[in-house]
């Protein structure tokens, strides 16, 4: 007589909860904050290493050579960091962080985000101007709709119209955005699905979260 087995239900791996109510992936890569010793995804932390004259060196893409030492994307937080001797601490020895480390930071994300943005660019991901903008958004096309930080706010209230739920993302000035693209000046951009737009989401999202800028 064969014994039929019960049905066993298995349970899902739904992520960890963060204290910000964001959940965890299951394989996701993840690193202690020197400040706050909270455990976060790389993608929310920014890396710093010691160069060879002991200088601390952020390393936003994560490639320089040496141990890596992890803060949370948080203007403020980097600054106790540097402030309190933190980075001298994790890396046990005598190291000096640049004066203007905050003003580092920025120009390196803005340079990334460029050069990411220039990669979507290529791969035919962007679409610069009003108009186009506007017809890739009512096209459902858009996975972002970047815009100039300086732009007028007109032009932003027409698109937000049309955005839905699409995510808006405010982080790079028209030129900016315009030097990124090899285009005139550039106020509104929407990225369509694909690796290098998704990267540059990503990256906009951990510059946004550096400078304390709410985005929609």
């Amino acid at each position: 007589m064969t014994v039929k087995k019960p049905d066993v239900k298995k349970k899902r791996w739904r992520g960890t909860p963060s204290p910000d109510g964001l959940s965890r992936k299951k394989n996701e890569t993840v690193r202690r904050c020197l400040v706050t010793r909270e455990t976060l995804p790389m993608d929310r932390l920014i890396r710093f290493c010691v160069s060879p004259d002991r200088m601390v060196v952020p390393d936003l893409a994560h490639k320089l050579p040496g141990r890596g030492m992890w803060v949370t994307a948080d203007r403020d937080l980097v600054e106790t960091a540097c402030g309190k001797g933190l980075f001298a601490k994790a890396a046990h020895a005598k190291v000096t962080c640049p004066e203007d480390m905050d003003g580092l930071i920025k120009s390196l994300f803005v340079k990334r985000l460029q050069s990411l943005l220039g990669l979507a660019r290529k791969a035919g991901l962007a679409v610069a101007g009003f108009e186009k903008a506007a017809e890739a958004l009512k096209k459902k096309q858009a996975v972002c709709l970047l815009e100039a930080v300086d732009g007028a706010a007109d032009g932003r209230e027409k698109l937000d119209r049309l955005r839905g739920g699409v995510p808006l993302i405010r982080v790079l000035t028209a030129d900016q955005t315009a030097e990124a693209l090899g285009a005139g000046i550039c106020v509104h951009t929407v990225l369509k699905q694909g690796g290098a737009a998704d990267l540059f989401v990503a990256e906009a999202r951990r510059f946004a979260a550096y400078c304390k800028i709410e985005q929609v």
